[in-house]
């Protein structure tokens, strides 16, 4: 079911080049946490337009460390002590 962000929620759909546009209200993209300049998927679901941040962030720990060679260095696994941050959660 879809979610009203904000009554601000209008647009115009406008001509640019061969193209269409349309303006993203701030107060939505704030609400959302979206970027300026984020690149974004669009796609037709259920007859309207949908639009997702495309995430360059691993969704997994074999995502994060596919192009990771081992140095050689460490015999060990390293005890780095408790997520203090924005640590991704595994």
């Amino acid at each position: 079911m879809a979610k009203t962000l904000s009554e601000d929620g209008k647009t115009k759909l406008s001509k640019w080049g061969n193209s269409n546009a349309t303006r993203i209200p701030r107060n939505l993209v704030e609400q959302l946490g979206w970027k300026d300049n984020e690149d974004l998927s669009i796609n037709i679901e259920n007859n309207s337009l949908v639009l997702k941040p495309i995430s360059d962030r691993p969704s997994n720990i074999h995502e994060l460390f596919a192009g990771w060679e081992d140095d050689g260095k460490r015999d060990t696994e390293i005890d780095w002590g408790e997520s203090k941050g924005n640590e991704l959660k595994w």
